[in-house]
């Protein structure tokens, strides 16, 4: 409603001058308001004064009028004498003279000789006597009450000389009275009679309507003899006088009408009035004068600031205050200076800060302009190890290689259509008329010649992830996950490149699902161990077994472990499933020892845990936990493990073994620097690998590598292992060439728990002198 400059500098203007106006006017109507109570206060004084003093007038006059006949011989000679009839007539006559109302004699007792009215009864007579006896044989005269009509009574002694009596006249307080009262004094006068026992009598100037309105409140009779009250009765100012103190039934009230001061009030207030809205007029349109010459500048630097934000040039502002203008040009300068922000963050907002490539929403934008005609190539190109390289190189470094690797990217042969840097070391490139394999792997090659850095030569391995965008494109989420897809596949399988074939959407979403549900898994129960026994052959009994883990999923069923077990390495949760595995083992070998049944229970680890410098703690813990000695448990670890960080690998394995657990090293002859490392590594047990196993009969290398490598841990101390034996001849061979353990389906298939107790005591118990039965080879064998 006010929003606009003009009407609120209007509306503003007028609030303040309203605002002090109305003031102005409060105060001096409030100080006229107590100027006329004072005035009117001043003036009912007077009144009351005059009143007072009438009578006190009255009283005296009452007072030479009943002296005379307290003076008159022949009233107090029939007084002493007792004659009655003199008595009457000459009160009678008496009180005729000087219009009294009444006429009473009393003894000096106070007992009532004779009167002219019958309503003097004992409470008048007590009234009497006790006007009499504070009057101490003098005159005195006060307001009585008889028959509800209240009288000014003057009473005095007759001597002669003696006191012989009390003579007393009263004169009745009326309309006339109080006429007479009020020609005197200038203010209404009313008497009010009110007893408990009676209505109310009143006896005033008042008009009658003015009586009735003042008798409503004769509640506040009281209260007025203290302080003038105004309003009682309307435009009345209005002072109570009580007339006995002795009752409180006798009031005389006087009445200033305010009407002469209200009336004059108004026409002040009327006058104000009129000044105001005069005022306010005139403020009115001087305020819209003042205002439209105050915003008409403000107005034109709005639309000039408009303009400024459509993006236009507006003309510079004319005839405005040197304020506004200076404002308008720094408008101007910040439109200038808005607009390069805005180039630089539009810029910024689709650029690599790095590389200045294009970054990945700058890439999901042109495939969401480009949906429609989809053609050619993408391709997803991957920095393999850079970040070993940056550690190597240092950050400031790893950078400027970046930069390098960005710059050549954008003058291979042939060019790409788009260039995006879409991570950190992750590059895309779009053929929009597609490439062949041969200029593809040409381009990689030429993006891998060797970069000089600080006097070296540092060599980028780069892997490709191919989507062909005709046959498998799609909404640019399906498109980047396609492509994404190709390139870890490419990784996976170490090429240099792969392209993306239908169908591996499935696989991809499998193993999604396979990384989100593993933790789920662990906490929930789809998870289980087996045991493979690990036979003596040499003694033909089973004292251990092999604890491999297996996931049954609600929805994919039964998961391979090495499939699993690979997602969880490259997911980074393959310490969440190893830390599962050991609990789980060494809680089932604390169970087993409470039946009697103590076997040595193998567990394998990954090349991620013989990083964990806290393993060892952990295991120990455990130990102390189900109370297991360390000698219940072995770990079992891979020759590709121990080569991922061999000085780290061989101090945690130390470890291992000084806490009493045994070592094996799993999958041997598999690795690099086998023998180099074997005679370094702390450990109790080699393991053949199975492929030199399965065909050691029939192939002279493996029968060698069998051989050699029995010899070789034999003559280090170590036990010897053979994995995967499936054949009844197998296990005569190795027996004779000295291998320790047999691991493999020609025995047992991995068993859950209770079935390998079972196995186990079965397998001792019929074979307690090396009498060997094995088992069919059943129809699968596994690999974990």
């Amino acid at each position: 409603m006010f929003k606009s400059y003009r009407t609120r500098l209007v509306v503003v203007f007028i609030l303040v001058l309203t605002v002090v106006q109305l003031g102005t006017a409060v105060s001096v109507l409030t100080a006229m308001h107590e100027d006329r109570l004072k005035q009117q206060q001043k003036s009912l004084d007077v009144g009351i004064n005059v009143f007072l003093d009438m009578l006190k007038n009255r009283s005296k006059e009452l007072n030479k009028s009943v002296s005379v006949l307290a003076a008159d011989f022949a009233f107090r000679q029939a007084i002493a004498t007792g004659e009655q009839e003199t008595i009457a007539s000459v009160l009678e006559n008496q009180g005729n003279q000087i219009d009294a109302d009444v006429v009473v004699l009393l003894s000096p007792e106070g007992k009532l000789i004779s009167a002219s009215l019958s309503g003097v009864n004992q409470p008048e007579i007590k009234a009497l006597n006790t006007l009499a006896a504070g009057a101490n044989s003098v005159s005195s005269s006060t307001v009585l009450d008889i028959d509800g009509v209240s009288y000014q009574f003057v009473l005095q002694p007759v001597k002669a000389p003696l006191l012989i009596a009390w003579v007393g006249m009263g004169f009745v307080l009326d309309q006339q009275v109080a006429q007479d009262a009020q020609a005197i004094t200038g203010v209404d006068v009313s008497f009010i009679h009110s007893s408990p026992d009676q209505p109310p009598s009143i006896s005033s100037t008042l008009a009658k309507s003015e009586q009735a309105d003042f008798l409503n409140g004769l509640a506040e009779l009281p209260n007025m003899a203290k302080m003038a009250k105004e309003g009682l009765p309307k435009n009345y100012l209005s002072y109570s006088i009580l007339l006995n103190e002795q009752s409180n039934d006798q009031w005389a009230v006087l009445h200033l009408s305010n009407l002469p001061w209200e009336l004059s009030f108004i026409q002040l207030r009327n006058n104000l009035l009129l000044i105001f809205t005069v005022t306010l007029s005139l403020a009115f349109m001087v305020s819209l004068w003042l205002s439209g010459s105050l915003s008409r500048p403000i107005m034109n630097l709005v639309r000039y600031a408009q303009e400024i934000g459509k993006g236009e040039q507006p003309e510079p502002i004319i005839d405005a205050p040197t304020e506004l203008q200076s404002l308008a040009s720094s408008m101007n300068e910040m439109q200038s200076h808005v607009a390069s922000r805005e180039a630089a963050l539009k810029y910024q907002s689709c650029h690599d800060s790095l590389t200045g490539l294009h970054n990945r929403e700058s890439a999901k934008q042109m495939l969401r302009e480009i949906n429609g005609d989809l053609a050619g190539h993408l391709v997803l190109l991957d920095l393999q190890r850079f970040r070993h390289i940056n550690d190597m190189i240092g950050f400031a470094n790893a950078d400027a290689l970046l930069v390098r690797f960005a710059r050549r990217l954008e003058t291979i042969t042939p060019a790409a259509d788009f260039i995006a840097r879409v991570d950190g070391d992750a590059f895309l490139l779009l053929y929009k008329n597609g490439i062949n394999r041969e200029q593809l792997c040409a381009t990689l090659d030429a993006l891998e010649q060797p970069f000089p850095v600080r006097g070296s030569n540092i060599t980028l391995t780069v892997r490709a992830g191919v989507l062909d965008l005709i046959q498998h494109g799609g909404s640019v989420d399906v498109i980047l996950r396609r492509v994404e897809i190709a390139l870890a596949k490419a990784c996976l399988e170490n090429k240099a490149l792969a392209t993306y074939l239908a169908g591996e959407d499935e696989q991809y979403q499998r193993e999604l699902t396979i990384i989100s549900d593993l933790t789920t898994g662990l906490m929930q129960g789809q998870f289980h161990l087996v045991f493979q026994p690990k036979i003596n052959i040499q003694a033909n009994i089973c004292r251990g077994a092999e604890a491999l883990i297996r996931w049954q999923h609600p929805d994919l069923g039964f998961i391979p472990p090495d499939e699993f077990i690979r997602l969880a390495e490259h997911s980074g949760n393959i310490g969440l499933v190893s830390e599962w595995v050991l609990q789980q083992a060494v809680a089932q070998i604390a169970d087993w020892r409470k039946q009697g049944v103590e076997p040595k229970v193998a567990v394998n680890l990954s090349a991620h845990d013989l990083l964990n410098l806290q393993l060892p703690t952990l295991i120990q813990d455990l130990l102390q936990q189900y109370q297991v000695p360390a000698s219940a448990l072995a770990i079992e670890v891979t020759e590709g493990a121990v080569m991922k960080d061999p000085q780290t690998v061989i101090s945690v394995l130390q470890l291992f073994k000084n806490l009493g657990i045994s070592v094996a090293i799993d999958d041997f002859g598999t690795g690099q620097s086998s023998l180099a490392y074997l005679k370094e590594l702390p450990v109790n047990e080699v393991k053949i690998d199975r492929c030199f196993i399965q065909d050691m009969l029939y192939n002279q290398n493996d029968t060698m590598i069998v051989e050699t490598t029995i010899a070789l841990s034999h003559g280090l101390g170590y036990i010897v292992t053979a994995e995967g034996v499936e054949e009844q001849e197998g296990i005569a061979y190795l027996r004779e060439r000295g291998c320790d353990l047999i691991q493999g389906y020609v025995y047992s298939k991995p068993l859950k728990a209770d079935e390998f107790v079972t196995w186990l005591q079965a397998f001792n118990l019929v074979n307690p002198k090396g009498q060997n039965k094995s088992q069919s080879k059943p129809a699968h064998s596994s690999l974990y």
